[in-house]
């Protein structure tokens, strides 16, 4: 066994027990060591001192598993060696070595924090391997007990995919910051943090990629913010950020451009890039708010406009947004009952088919008939819809109502005319949209094959063998399917040939420049070609012009909509244009065209 006197050293074995003596002769440190020799339960070396700093100086003396402290008879009062010990070296448990046997004593040790207690003259190897185990196991013991607490503590305070703070500790971060700052007349920001589609990065590329993007995010924050701010996550794509001792309001402004940049960097997860936008909301004290609650909301009003205004962007809270939010809120109230009070209507813009120079479709379109603001257009409530989960009933009704109106058409001779639906992602990806479809037809008595379903490209983007399976489900039940506003989502142009599709529609984007934007002019044709190729058809939206249409007709895209057609109008006015439409074309050996 290897022993160091009086500041020697050795090099520490892991299957020893290493006792760092501190105190006491090198004739004492020399029986201490006799003693243990004759135990056969212990394997272990000595680092002995004099003094307690020269023996926490000593190389690996701060490794060591326990300390025996000898304390004078001077000091034995107020044991102010084990305070300096237990301060010095915190995380090594001591044993107290005495010449005085008193149990007053050995009391008034063990309560403030020794281990054990050990008087010289009555230590046998017995007692001192027993009292050095006992003093091992306490001390473990303690600290799994601290580990846990610590751990639990942890997981009440943070979020535990993230790691960051979450709701509670950052309010009771912001209720302090805002009370220091109020004592010391300082200033403090609020920043709300709203990631732009993450649902959609959910719903199209899987909870493990959105789980993965939010704990890449989460990691970012700490580049932009200073020790002293707090960055948390309040729930779902929601994070919030406390800037406290601020010089300036417009400090919040510098963090929200840093984060803004920071964010928006692409990251990697599972060999996939992705990346992701968001809205940064701002609150500041004393300007905004003067209490914790009310900085939170006028923070979160900011990120709605900052939402609303495009995305990608930071705004600062003013008076006038609370306007803006309550008008918000009661349009979301009388949303959630336009349904029952059958405020909802459906118009119809007509599909035309330049070979057959006749109407041959009509897509349906949603409309709100609001009792006071009147005929609101979808662009003012779908997303709305779509944050509340109103949109799959709402969807339902429109299928319905559509399904309706094309049986009652088809019986009136006007067979062959096909409806187009709008089918959202959320709805798409509902449990047994199919059966839904399937359920619909059987109940209005449409035939599947007037019915055509549109589902936008980030819909398709999914799990590919759930998507197919779902789309070949639809296709069994015999209506037809389009991909809805090509070539401005994520074009898998490598699934088309897997997809059981029919159409591709050519969003309006490309059509509004086609006469004088060569770029969009190609891209058209190719689109066409493309399609052609893969035995699909196309319909070009937002045809406005006679130039768009001839165009359009020479590339080989004969099925279109848009204005020069006709606007999108109610069932009434509709059914009338299939009798009298309000654009004729005549094709033979010149072409003509005129509107109505």
């Amino acid at each position: 066994m290897e022993i160091a006197l009086s500041g020697e050293q050795t090099t520490p074995s892991s299957s020893r027990i290493r006792i760092l003596l501190v105190g006491g002769s090198a004739e004492a440190a020399s029986a201490l060591r006799a003693t243990l020799d004759r135990a056969k339960a212990m394997e272990f070396e000595i680092i002995h001192a004099q003094r307690l700093a020269q023996a926490l100086a000593l190389p690996h003396a701060r490794e060591a598993d326990v300390m025996l402290l000898h304390v004078e008879e001077s000091d034995l009062p107020r044991l102010s060696a084990l305070t300096q010990a237990r301060l010095s070296a915190p995380l090594i448990p001591v044993v107290v070595l005495s010449e005085i046997d008193d149990e007053a004593i050995a009391l008034r040790a063990l309560q403030n924090g020794a281990r054990g207690y050990l008087v010289t003259s009555e230590i046998n190897p017995r007692l001192l391997v027993t009292t050095l185990g006992v003093a091992l196991e306490s001390h473990r013991m303690t600290l799994q007990l601290n580990s846990a607490r610590e751990r639990a503590r942890h997981l009440a305070t943070h979020d535990q995919l993230t790691g960051l703070a979450n709701r509670s500790l950052f309010q009771d971060r912001l209720s302090q910051a805002v009370s220091a700052a109020r004592r010391g007349r300082q200033k403090l920001a609020v920043l709300f943090v709203n990631l732009d589609g993450f649902k959609t990065i959910n719903d199209t590329l899987g909870h493990a990629v959105g789980d993965g993007l939010l704990r890449g995010i989460a990691r970012r924050f700490s580049s932009c913010l200073r020790e002293t701010d707090t960055a948390a996550r309040l729930g779902g794509d929601e994070f919030a950020v406390l800037l406290t001792n601020l010089s300036n309001e417009l400090d919040g402004a510098t963090v929200a451009r840093k984060l803004l940049h920071v964010l928006g960097q692409p990251l990697q997860f599972r060999r996939q890039s992705t990346s992701i936008r968001c809205s940064i909301g701002i609150a500041t004290f004393p300007r905004d708010a003067s209490d914790a609650e009310e900085l939170v909301k006028k923070a979160d009003t900011a990120t709605y406009h900052a939402k609303e205004r495009g995305g990608s962007r930071f705004e600062f809270y003013t008076e006038d947004m609370n306007a803006a939010i309550q008008r918000r809120v009661a349009l979301e109230e009388r949303l959630r009952t336009a349904l029952d009070d059958k405020q909802l209507v459906l118009h119809y813009q007509p599909q035309f088919d330049l070979t057959r120079g006749r109407i041959i479709g009509a897509e349906a379109l949603l409309r709100w008939q609001h009792p006071e603001l009147g005929l609101v257009s979808p662009s003012h409530f779908l997303s709305m819809a779509e944050e509340t989960g109103l949109i799959v009933p709402i969807g339902d009704w429109v299928l319905r109502t559509a399904c309706e109106q094309n049986a009652i058409w088809n019986r009136a001779e006007h067979h062959g005319l096909r409806v187009s639906v709008n089918v959202s992602s959320q709805q798409f990806l509902e449990v047994g949209f199919a059966n839904v479809v399937r359920r619909t037809l059987e109940e209005s008595g449409l035939a599947p094959v007037s019915l055509e379903l549109e589902i936008t490209e980030s819909s398709l983007l999914r799990d590919v063998e759930i998507t197919v399976n779902t789309l070949r489900s639809l296709k069994d039940l015999g209506v037809r399917l389009a991909i809805d506003d090509f070539g401005t989502g994520y074009s898998a142009l490598a699934y088309l040939k897997r997809l059981p599709i029919d159409v591709l529609k050519i969003d309006k984007s490309f059509v509004r420049a086609l006469t004088t934007d060569p770029a969009d002019a190609t891209i058209t044709e190719a689109i066409v070609q493309l399609a052609s190729g893969l035995n699909l058809t196309t319909i070009a939206e937002g045809v406005e012009t006679l130039e768009q249409l001839l165009l359009l007709g020479s590339y080989g895209c004969n099925r279109m909509q848009g204005y020069l057609f006709g606007k999108p109008v109610p069932a009434q006015i509709f059914e009338q244009w299939l009798a009298d439409p309000p654009f004729r074309w005549v094709q033979g050996q010149t072409q003509e065209a005129t509107a109505e």
